[in-house]
This record gives C-alpha cells, structure tokens and sequence, in this order.
C-alpha cells in the first residue's frame, strides 16, 4: 500500500492539487451585471454577450462596455464567430443572413444564403485562411467560401463518407480541420481542410464547446472538460462559481463565466 510519504505519492498529490486549480483559484476582475443568452471570447480578451433581444455587446478586458450592435429585422442572432476580432461574423439562420462586423461592430458585409434555394445553411464559421466554412444541411456537406461568399471547395454528402445522417448544431475551425457537433452522435466529428472525414471524439452531452490548442473544451458542471483529440485523454478543471452556469469560455488572459443574470471575468 502506498503511504503519504511515499515520494510517487506526494508528486501525483501535487499533480492532481495543481491540475484541478487551474481555474478554481483565479482572481475576480469584473462582474458584468447583463443577461444574456450567448457567450464569446476572442484573443484579445474582449468579451461579447448577446442579449435575450438580439443585441450584441462588446467589453474589453475590464468588463467595460465598448460597442453594442442590433439588427431587429433579421429574427434570432443564433452564432457569434470572434475566432477575427476583426471580423466578427454573425448568422440569423430565419433569414440565412450573415452580417459581418469590424472591431468597433459596425457591418462591412452582408450575405444572404437565399439567392440559392437549394441550399439550407445551418452552420457558419470563420476559417482561419480567410473565408468561411458553412454547413450545408439539405446536401449534407461542408462548404468553404472564399471572402465574398462564393463556392471554393466542397466535401460531398458526409452521409456517404460515414453513413450518418448528420444535424450539427455547432461548428468550429483551426488552421488544420473542421470540427462538427452532433448530439444524435454523441460527439464532435472531425475534418480536414478537404472537408473529409477523420473521427468522431465521444463528449457528453454540451450546448457549446471551444477548441484550445489541441483540445476540445466544454462545461461539464460546474468544471471545465478538456478531452485532447489526438489521444483522447481528459481532464477536469474546477471553475470558481458555485453557482449554476450556463458558459464558460477561456481567452488568453481571461475567463469568462456566464450565469442566469450576469457574467464574471477571472484573470488567468
């Protein structure tokens, strides 16, 4: 049996005391007294809340209140892509309308996936090379658009590449591969830049999640769960709210909690 002062004992002690306060012991720096029902955080550490109204807020590092957009024609403000700091991209899926900002969220372009009636876009996401990656749901592909929305590249029916008959509701991209989430599949399926098939990573059950490095990330509690997709290993990280929480998104030097009424930036 092992003992406490057993020097293999002592070091995996550390090990787990220092993995599960990653987030648990962070400062509080700002409590942002809005609610909301959309989270986002860029690399910049600025903060973007989307209002039960449809209106997007923009909060630098203190929490402070830079910008704020609202469009009232265009039905529910479904995704937030801040993956461009300077180039946010909004999708109102009603109306298939994409509007993109700058960084003071004042539109520089707008797109309608409406001029082409044999399409039904359900997913839109940044793609690191310039362009977009859409999800095309009534041809079951991936799509990638160059800056003015034109057809660069497409994947072919995912159904005949995994005999799935895919509806992801979220999307995210890196500079190598597509990342697809599908609750029928229990998991987030990966692609590569051809929009080909690679794997399926099991995760439970997630309204969102965030890639870090080469991690996928998600609220699992009132933790962090990290599960790394090369070898699928996993972590938990404790967050320093008890309360209940519906996000939790990591910048560079922030953490950014969101609960029913408010959200709490933590200093990383």
């Amino acid at each position: 049996m092992m003992k406490r002062s057993d020097p293999f004992f002592l070091l995996i002690s550390f090990f787990l005391a220092t993995t599960s306060s990653t987030f648990a012991q962070q400062k509080l720096v700002a409590r942002i007294d809005t609610s909301a029902v959309l989270l986002a955080v860029d690399n910049l550490d600025n903060t973007y809340l989307v209002t039960p109204k449809n209106e997007l807020l923009k909060y630098d590092i203190s929490g402070k209140l830079k910008w704020n957009y609202s469009n009232k024609n265009l039905g529910k403000l479904a995704q937030v892509d801040v993956k461009d700091p300077m180039r946010i991209l909004l999708f109102y899926p009603a109306f298939q309308q994409v509007v993109v900002l700058n960084n003071n969220l004042n539109e520089i372009n707008r797109y309608s996936f409406l001029q082409d009636d044999s399409k039904q876009i359900t997913l839109v996401t940044s793609a690191n090379t310039n362009g977009y990656w859409v999800f095309d749901q009534n041809n079951l592909e991936l799509l990638k658009l160059s800056n003015d929305f034109t057809d660069e590249l497409k994947s072919g029916n995912i159904y005949q590449q995994t005999g799935e008959d895919l509806q992801p509701d979220l999307i995210q991209t890196d500079d190598q591969y597509v990342y697809l989430h599908d609750a029928k599949q229990g998991g987030v399926l990966q692609f590569d830049r051809f929009g080909t098939y690679i794997k399926t990573i099991l995760t439970d059950s997630l309204s969102y999640f965030q890639l870090n490095g080469n991690a996928i990330q998600y609220l699992s509690g009132n933790s962090i769960k990290k599960i790394q997709i090369q070898n699928y290993d996993t972590s938990l990280y404790p967050l320093p709210l008890q309360t209940q929480i519906k996000q939790a998104m990591q910048g560079n030097k922030i953490l950014a909690i969101l609960t029913e009424k408010a959200v709490f930036l933590y200093a990383l």
